[in-house]
């Protein structure tokens, strides 16, 4: 102990305390006394942070590269329907045949003219909607129509009644059509139809070459002015 303490002075009591505080005490004391962003990215080791490192939503969107999540680093079931912002999604993103069907075509008329009139070829009906569609290489089309109003029959319980009938025509070949009717003198239930509809393949249609949907309404004079009516008409492609 004697020959220890002979060793010991200030200087080399200094020197052996500034020597621990470069090791050690330099480093807590950095540590401790790290100004606001003093730590960058650079300083930090390779895989250093961890998940559990990170607050809860510390990791903003702003802050994820651009396709850095695949669908591989996605949770099963993680991604609901809520979370799909509207419109994102289109039948193109859809896996084949998940979807059943899909409307390429829909027109309607409020009011159908000519119901009380007999026009040999019939009366234009105006439609509103979309009229046209361009049919794709390996799918199928079908029409559907729906005819509904007020039929109302002018000549009470004579003979005759009220009839009213429009003709569906995809690029002016008539392919399809529904119709409505009344007859007082008939029996019920079976004298009075306000809604009528069918469902008629368009047939097998060229990939490519654009179609447009028109009608031609055919009325009676057995109608009254009471009789009114609508019509709407959808494409739908299927496969």
């Amino acid at each position: 102990m004697t020959k220890l303490r002979g060793t010991l002075n200030y200087a080399n009591v200094v020197a052996t305390l500034a020597l621990f505080l470069a090791l050690s005490g330099g480093v807590v004391y950095a540590a401790a006394t790290l100004g606001k962003n003093s730590v960058k990215s650079k300083n930090l080791a390779a895989k250093a942070v961890k998940a559990r490192n990170l607050a809860k939503n510390a990791v903003k969107s702003t802050a994820i590269a651009p396709n850095a999540v695949s669908t591989a680093k996605l949770k099963k079931g993680a991604v609901t329907g809520v979370k799909v912002k509207g419109g994102t999604l289109t039948r193109g993103n859809l896996a084949a045949g998940t979807l059943a069907g899909l409307q390429v075509a829909e027109v309607q008329a409020a009011s159908v003219p000519g119901v009380t009139t007999e026009i040999p070829g019939g009366t234009p009906v105006p439609l509103i909607g979309t009229a046209a569609f361009t049919p794709a290489a390996g799918k199928s089309y079908e029409l559907l129509t729906e005819l509904k109003g007020t039929p109302t029959d002018a000549n009470g319980t004579e003979s005759g009644g009220c009839e009213v009938f429009v003709t569906v025509l995809v690029n002016g070949i008539p392919f399809a059509g529904a119709g409505i009717f009344a007859n007082a003198g008939g029996t019920p239930p079976f004298n009075f139809e306000p809604v009528g509809s069918s469902s008629t393949a368009i047939g097998l249609q060229q990939a490519g070459q654009p179609q447009t949907l028109s009608a031609l309404a055919f009325g009676s004079t057995g109608c009254s002015p009471a009789t009114v009516a609508s019509l709407r008409a959808v494409v739908v492609e299927l496969g």
